[in-house]
């Protein structure tokens, strides 16, 4: 077990708190928020095999009901809790709970001894869809507080993910991949680090002054995965789809939200991401605990 893997939330629980400790480095990395995790999103995207698709042909239902655990659920959740934040703070929490699960929920699955090739089946969907969906969910919740275009949302979204994947593809069909996917997974943990210093450092001074509102805004993520976890396990065939499905829906893109979030609004919708990045990564602690001791 390699040492990224071993402490990987551990990893990301640190990068947050820098970011939030020691903000202006950060400071200079935010610019450069999407760049880093379009680089992100092409080296996961180099483990995604598009004929591992034609498995959906099977169990194509249980992909659907996994989808709308990650979507639909999440944001019923945080648009019931509107009217406990202020406007940037909701909207912020929306998208966060709209984005598709992280790719690294592959080697995650991995990790905590659920099945990859199923994980990696559901992020792709989740990914593949999220141009549509993200921007639906966050137009259809939160147009009467904030102009949300979702034709904009539409053409980020495609961007920072639809292009990282079609690069990653073309890279493939050129037998290229295998030399560069042996590097993504320790690639992507030192991106990830920088990323999270450069989303969390600009809501640094915020976080501090508003510590009820991560508070808050974490109540709201927890009684999510408190949710989606147990109708995972009880929809989980075996412990291995069980560890699986629970990974899949507790793991956000949590740096698609905040690229998209910083787009649109102002620093304090990073508030309710803070929450998420904070709970979402403790529970795959306790995920690796459960999966540790039921194996």
């Amino acid at each position: 077990m390699t040492f990224t893997k071993k402490y990987f939330a551990w990893i990301v629980l640190a990068s947050v708190a820098i970011g939030l400790l020691w903000p202006m480095p950060g400071m200079y990395i935010k610019p450069y928020n999407a760049v880093i995790l379009m680089v992100m999103m092409f080296f996961s995207c180099l483990k995604i095999d598009l004929r591992e698709l034609k498995k959906v042909k099977s169990d194509w239902w249980r992909y659907l009901v996994i989808l709308s655990f990650s979507f639909i659920w999440p944001v019923l959740v945080a648009y019931l809790a509107r009217g406990f934040f202020d406007k940037d703070v909701f909207v912020g929490l929306i998208i966060a709970a709209a984005v598709p699960s992280a790719v690294s929920v592959v080697f995650m699955s991995d990790l905590l001894g659920g099945e990859p090739t199923k994980a990696l089946v559901a992020t792709t969907l989740a990914h593949l869809v999220s141009p549509i969906v993200t921007p639906f969910l966050v137009w259809l919740t939160t147009r009467t507080v904030i102009d949300v275009s979702f034709l904009d949302l539409f053409l980020l979204i495609a961007k920072l993910v639809l292009i990282p994947f079609a690069l990653a593809q073309i890279v493939r069909w050129f037998k290229w991949h295998e030399a560069l996917a042996k590097q993504s997974q320790l690639a992507n943990t030192g991106l990830l680090f920088f990323l999270n210093w450069g989303i969390v450092a600009p809501a640094s001074a915020l976080f501090f002054d508003n510590p009820l509102v991560v508070l808050w805004a974490s109540v709201v993520v927890i009684i999510i995965i408190l949710g989606v976890i147990p109708a995972d396990i009880w929809f989980g065939r075996t412990r291995k789809e069980d560890i699986t499905w629970a990974i899949v829906n507790t793991y956000k893109n949590v740096g698609l939200a905040s690229v998209i979030i910083l787009s649109i609004l102002s620093p304090v919708g990073l508030l309710g991401v803070i929450g998420y990045i904070l709970v979402s990564n403790l529970a795959i602690v306790g995920l690796q605990w459960w999966a540790g001791r039921s194996g």
